[in-house]
């Protein structure tokens, strides 16, 4: 996944160094969410996925950042319901996703 940050900037109408300063403070924050999250899977609490998930979603669909914002809803979604899925992997998969920054 590449992060255009031009055309962030373009579509949120900020300047790019704007767009700069918030990808940062997206990527602090998401390493926090992330670390929760993983607290989470290890003791099963649905509710606490779900809601590192939510925070995750939140700041990357208001930066346009579609792919992280898609994968946190999914988790976010399945949580809710409490379906028995791989956390692990979807973690694994957000976590990577979060690297690039």
């Amino acid at each position: 996944m590449l992060v255009n940050r031009d055309l962030i900037a373009e579509q949120l109408g900020f300047k790019r160094s704007d767009v700069d300063m918030l990808l940062a403070m997206f990527s602090k924050n998401a390493a926090s969410s992330m670390q929760e999250m993983n607290a989470m899977i290890d003791d099963n609490n649905m509710q606490g996925i779900a809601d590192a998930a939510h925070a995750i979603k939140g700041s990357a669909g208001n930066l346009k950042l579609d792919d992280i914002f898609n994968l946190a809803k999914t988790i976010e979604l399945d949580a809710k319901a409490g379906e028995d899925v791989d956390y692990r992997s979807s973690y694994q998969q957000l976590k990577a996703m979060l690297e690039l920054f």
